[in-house]
């Protein structure tokens, strides 16, 4: 269609399925859910499948998954690009013939688009009877749980699901090795077993060496002893004898920043630069000559304040995650490295759903939720003179917030995803 952008990367569609039988399946499925959906509306649909088929005609399988060969509608009105089914296998799905016919039927389905993600919640997971078997499980850490099982220990596994998830999803979501996201057709239905394929995503590490080195040096260690990601560590990274700024500046081309805000790290003048070289958003090229198209790349923040320390605030921060550091709790590293991977892949998302955006004058599209210091960068925005749109993800802010992004800039108007793409 002329006007508008062409449609590159992946926007998926995830079904969570599940046996009735299963204890913990639900609170499973519903911790994937908060997680690929954070607040906001953002994030890719997830739907669940466990419960049978209100039909009587339909048998006790749960409701279908649309296919190629039935016709039902995608998710977002068939602007999802590939479908992603979690599949949390136990022994009750594994004894349920019915079950393992429609697993046999799913497997055999003629959607190139459709990718499997099987989950052993038991050992009897991999007797599965169909070609799912055949691929490799993800298998949380604390399972199976405990007869009686508390809260804690299904958040142990709920947890790890969620990191070995989306490590996976990495290969979906993200741009590999030739600079582009894979097309439906190059996506693997083993992904949990190629994570070799996907290009090392860098990871700048911004801090002050005064008191922010412990927490910096523990997910540098993290990264290159448990992840196939890259870490951009000044000490390590900038080779003797070569320009400190030049160097400083080629890693912040990084898919993503952690910053450690420690008491001194805003008082850092190179501290500072590195973040407000990075947050600057990026431009999107288009063949419209109507509509821009802008990216920002993820910072999450890892406040390492210690109890009652001051130091003054950080403007470029924005709305960021923030993460409260502790040097006592252990894989907190862990779990800093597996945000910072979950809200880049929800940029890629918002990216490519963003370039299915119409093109339209004074129109402007965003990957990320808008601010006052990231949109002052955009000129369009900063000197608007009529009405302009910007275009947003999710399913929209508060109305406080908008009515803060109308003080700074009167001549805007701001609309999310949700009212565009109907």
């Amino acid at each position: 269609m002329a006007g508008t952008t062409t449609v590159e990367g992946t926007i998926p569609e995830v079904y969570v399925l599940w046996h009735p039988g299963c204890q913990i399946g639900q609170t499973l499925a519903s911790r994937v859910y908060e997680w690929l959906r954070p607040g906001h509306g953002l994030g890719p649909d997830v739907y669940f499948r466990c419960l049978p088929c209100p039909d009587p005609q339909g048998g006790p399988l749960p409701l279908a998954i649309p296919d190629d060969e039935d016709g039902q509608p995608s998710s977002r009105r068939h602007l999802a690009t590939t479908q992603v089914l979690i599949l949390l296998i136990d022994c009750h799905m594994v004894a349920d013939a019915a079950w393992q016919y429609w697993l046999e039927k799913l497997a055999a389905s003629r959607k190139s688009s459709r990718v499997f993600l099987p989950v052993a919640l038991d050992t009897t997971a991999y007797n599965v009877q169909s070609a799912i078997s055949r691929i490799n499980f993800l298998r949380p850490s604390g399972l199976p749980v405990p007869v009686g099982f508390t809260s804690t220990d299904i958040d142990k596994v709920a947890r790890r699901l969620c990191k070995q998830l989306t490590e996976s999803l990495c290969w979906l979501f993200l741009e590999g090795p030739q600079g582009r996201a894979p097309e439906a057709a190059d996506v693997s239905a083993s992904v949990a077993s190629e994570r070799e394929r996907v290009a090392k995503i860098s990871i700048f590490l911004s801090h002050a060496k005064r008191d922010g080195h412990k927490p910096a040096r523990r997910i540098r260690d993290y990264i290159y002893s448990q992840t196939q990601l890259a870490a951009f560590f000044d000490e390590n990274d900038i080779p003797f004898g070569t320009g400190f700024v030049e160097q400083i500046l080629s890693g912040l081309g990084a898919a993503a920043i952690v910053i450690v805000m420690s008491a001194a790290y805003s008082t850092r003048p190179w501290c500072r630069r590195e973040l407000s070289q990075y947050r600057r958003p990026i431009p999107i090229k288009s063949n419209s000559r109507l509509t821009e198209y802008w990216r920002l790349n993820p910072l999450v923040v890892v406040d390492a304040l210690d109890t009652g320390a001051a130091t003054p605030g950080i403007p470029e921060i924005g709305n960021s995650t923030h993460i409260r550091w502790s040097d006592d709790q252990k894989d907190l590293e862990e779990h800093v490295v597996t945000v910072v991977l979950r809200d880049a892949l929800l940029r890629s998302f918002n990216t490519a759903l963003g370039r299915l955006i119409p093109a339209k004058r004074n129109r402007i599209v965003i990957n990320w939720l808008p601010d006052p210091t990231t949109l002052l960068w955009i000129q369009s925005i900063r000197e608007a003179q009529t009405n302009l749109e910007v275009c947003y993800p999710g399913k929209g802010l508060a109305a406080l917030e908008l009515e803060t992004l109308d003080a700074y800039f009167p001549r805007v108007y701001f609309t999310n995803f949700e009212r565009v793409l109907v």
